[in-house]
């Protein structure tokens, strides 16, 4: 038996003797309207009327009905936004996964049109037989399109980051129900305010994305002191136009904690290699229960976050070795994770935070983060690195620079006490960022005082006076907008 499983077992049985029990929060009708949550299970909120968004005329019609009622409109996707973004009291709740049809495809100018309510993974099922693949999205392909442009999300590809540059045109309806087209060339400011606006500007109904290539790769894994990772990168990566796709895992061990990182590359191969043509088959996520198993073992115990970082670089980045991946499969599970991430309870959530450090900032960011960590005693559950590039395509951009893209995933108690607790950890870590020369998503919790966010966006106040300007009864709001303009206001 291979002497690196050994090791499961004894973890494996007390797991089992132990037990893990999932609850889920309850969503239903009651005299207060429809309870409502995302992800996080940090913003419970009654809406008064969740409608399935399948048609363009079901849009227009709760438009009509909220002018005429004084009602709010808010939209939601797959609900993994953490700030309020999704949601408004008393509001009509727009789900959006009914506009879920992929329109057409241009095989000759790799360009798919599809509605906004469309996931990755649909994306990638229907354009695989045709050798295309996805140019930006997030490192999991569970979310929708039209989600993830009123977020601006980015990946993994260190030249096709952001989704703002894959975006051809789309179509909005706005408050007052009329249907226009956005591109670069055409409503060029409502371009850059509804990609990364948070759905405030209107309702995106289909959008046309610019594909590519489903090349082969070839997977590596390196094991690098956190120090020497920006001259890695600068030499090795965004200096290396083979480069497709990286991601970078610093450690999570009490024995290395962000020093030790695994840096994960998928270069394009070599054309004279010949390859069966099964290797272009869509695969699904594996080992879910295992992995799962080990997540919760870190969840609760250090000794767990020490064996997953062991069998993180001996069983699942496999350090020093080497294998062929399509693209596409590159960018869904088991490569990007999904199921076993899923963590439901009504006493903690996992959460995520993440901030864009410039590149020469990297390592004092790095060591400020580890001392707010220990020092705080947060439960960090993982961290990882990507890279943005400069970019200004949007109003509330995020890529003022080029910089490394730093996620902390950690779990938080739901409790008074616990939440506290992260709204001090946010806010240490907002500072940090700000001393860094950096700023942080704002997809993610509103843990952040609006004096930071104006230090971070200074061009915020502008952004919502365009939101009055396009929607001056604000019939599109959510507690997010509420929070940082609304409050801010009276």
């Amino acid at each position: 038996m291979n002497r690196k499983l050994t090791i499961f077992f004894p973890f494996l049985t007390l797991f089992l003797i132990v037990g893990i029990v999932s609850f889920y929060l309850p969503q239903g009708n009651t005299s207060q309207g429809v309870l409502v949550n995302d992800i996080s299970r940090m913003n419970p909120t009654y809406v008064k009327e969740i409608i399935l968004a399948d048609s363009i005329e079901k849009i227009q019609n709760a438009i009509k009905k909220a002018n005429k009622e004084n009602l709010k409109i808010s939209m939601s996707g797959t609900k993994h936004s953490q700030g309020g973004h999704a949601f408004f009291d008393g509001a009509l709740l727009l789900d959006m996964t009914g506009l879920n049809k992929i329109l057409s495809l241009d095989t000759a100018n790799q360009i798919i049109h599809v509605q906004s309510g469309v996931t990755w993974a649909q994306i990638q099922e229907f354009i695989n037989p045709h050798n295309l693949a996805v140019r930006a999205m997030q490192s999991s392909n569970i979310f929708t399109v039209g989600g993830s442009m009123s977020s601006n999300v980015h990946g993994r590809d260190p030249r096709n980051s952001l989704i703002v540059e894959t975006i051809e045109d789309f179509r909005l309806i706005l408050s007052t129900g009329e249907i226009i087209n956005v591109s670069r060339d055409e409503n060029q400011e409502l371009f850059s305010l509804v990609i990364g606006g948070y759905g405030l500007f209107g309702i995106i109904t289909d959008v046309r994305i610019r594909l590519k290539k489903n090349n082969i790769l070839e997977k590596e894994a390196l094991l690098i002191n956190y120090k020497d990772f920006p001259e890695f990168f600068k030499k090795n990566i965004i200096g290396d136009p083979e480069v497709e796709l990286f991601i970078a895992r610093p450690s999570i061990s009490t024995r290395s904690f962000l020093r030790e990182t695994i840096v994960n590359l998928w270069k394009t191969a070599d054309i004279q290699t010949k390859f069966d043509d099964k290797i272009y088959d869509l695969l699904g996520e594996k080992n879910v229960f295992r992995d799962k198993f080990f997540f919760s073992l870190s969840r609760n115990y250090d000794l767990g976050k020490d064996l997953r970082w062991y069998l993180q670089k001996n069983l699942v980045a496999e350090v020093d070795k080497k294998y062929f991946i399509t693209r596409n499969n590159s960018m869904r599970p088991p490569t990007a994770p999904l199921k076993f991430l899923d963590h439901i309870s009504p006493y903690n959530s996992d959460i995520i935070q993440e901030y864009f450090i410039p590149i020469d900032n990297f390592v004092s960011f790095i060591d400020g983060l580890r001392v707010i960590l220990i020092n705080q005693k947060v439960n960090v559950l993982g961290v990882t690195v990507r890279y943005v590039p400069k970019n200004n395509d949007t109003f509330l951009t995020y890529g003022k620079k080029e910089a490394f893209s730093i996620v902390v995933y950690s779990n938080q108690n739901l409790s008074s006490t616990g939440m506290h607790k992260a709204e001090k950890m946010t806010r240490s870590l907002v500072d940090l960022a700000l001393d860094n020369d950096g700023i942080y998503y704002l997809t993610y919790q509103k843990f952040h005082t609006k004096k930071q966010m104006k230090s971070a966006y200074p061009e915020v106040d502008e952004f919502f006076a365009k939101k009055l300007k396009y929607d001056p009864k604000e019939i599109f709001i959510n507690k997010f907008y509420n929070y940082y303009a609304v409050t801010e206001m009276q």
